[in-house]
């Protein structure tokens, strides 16, 4: 998709600067910004929500791979992509080349998570270890977590890691799940394992959101022959408070609106919704709202749910956003590139007022 005539990011300190004239008593709430991950041409497609311009794009170029995964963090952007091993950094503001750091021949990086400005944790499921990045110097250390682990979270001062344990070879079409799945949780001052959380459902998990209620929600896709399962944890007693089936086969991704709505993206289902104060399925398989190839999902400030459909990674196609209001109408249509495949709602800090 072809950006728009300017550079895209020259937009953006505009904005986040309407409403900081001196006589502002206080600073405007922060300009939220969509970002999607498109694999099929290495770009990330962006809008602005509060502005009427139209979507623009940001070519990633050679960052070692095919970006997979995204977290961002203010205005800081993280790609991972998988077994190409690398992991690309990019300010949204600054609009420089992505920073790329590869990691070792062999290596595949997953699932990535900040915990600070500085600090972030990637997944390299290809040798069941976590590493913790310093984004300021480079500096890595590795942990060793459990089998094949991908999604990564963190919540109350430490960071949880999904393993997926999955069989590395296997004759059946993959995914080969060798059995449940389970949490592994770090404490990252000390960059050190210190629990394991066993989870009920049927492996392959691939996403864990934080809710609005602050536990946290790990979804299992299973093999494609069961039914997906959402466990729910609590992630200070370290154990699974719940959970509920019915997600029909391989759900890829959740996406919470920090209250108490949970959404589930699948390809086969489309788009469901788990209540987190009634856990009650709201939707589920046979109930969810059809989607193209859905991959992901995230919530803004003001409920809109923006559903990524990837458009088919085997051909031209186009990938697209799909915008539905909080009561699940559909409000409007944004264009991204090929294969969509992540998105992230990021809230660039304001500039300094003027004096």
């Amino acid at each position: 998709m072809a950006g728009p005539p300017f550079h895209p990011l020259r937009l953006l300190p505009v904005l986040l600067a309407a409403g900081c004239a001196a006589t502002t008593p206080s600073a405007p709430p922060p300009v939220e910004m969509l970002v999607v991950l498109n694999a099929g041409d290495a770009t990330l497609s962006w809008l602005i929500l509060s502005a009427s311009e139209p979507p623009g794009s940001i070519v990633l170029g050679a960052i070692g791979g095919t970006p997979a995964r995204l977290a961002a963090r203010g205005a800081q952007v993280l790609i991972t992509t998988g077994a190409g091993g690398t992991l690309a950094r990019i300010d949204l503001l600054a609009g420089q080349s992505p920073l790329v750091h590869r990691f070792p021949d062999g290596v595949s990086a997953g699932g990535v998570a900040f915990v600070n400005d500085s600090i972030a944790y990637v997944a390299n499921p290809s040798i069941d270890q976590v590493t913790r990045i310093n984004l300021r110097s480079g500096d890595t250390a590795s942990v060793a977590v459990g089998r094949s682990p991908d999604a990564v979270a963190v919540s109350r001062g430490r960071v949880f890691v999904a393993n997926r344990n999955l069989e590395p070879v296997c004759e059946e079409a993959p995914p080969c799940v060798a059995g449940p799945s389970w949490l592994s949780v770090i404490d990252p001052e000390q960059s050190q394992l210190v629990d394991s959380i066993p989870l009920f459902g049927p492996g392959n998990a691939t996403a864990i959101e934080v809710g609005g209620d602050g536990l946290l929600y790990v979804l299992h896709a299973g093999t494609g022959d069961s039914d997906g399962w959402l466990s729910i944890v609590d992630p200070v007693l370290r154990t699974e408070v719940g959970g509920v089936g019915g997600l029909g086969a391989l759900p890829a991704d959740l996406a919470t609106d920090r209250r108490e709505r949970l959404f589930i993206i699948s390809a086969a289902e489309g788009l469901m919704e788990f209540n987190t104060r009634t856990r009650r399925l709201i939707r589920g398989a046979g109930g969810g709202i059809p989607l193209l190839g859905g991959r992901a999902a995230v919530v803004d400030d003001a409920g809109l749910i923006y559903a990524v459909e990837s458009g088919g990674c085997a051909g031209p196609a186009e990938g697209r956003v799909r915008v539905f209001r909080p009561n699940l109408t559909e409000t409007r249509i944004v264009a991204t590139g090929p294969c969509a495949v992540d998105a992230v709602i990021v809230k660039p800090p304001p500039p300094p007022s003027a004096e």
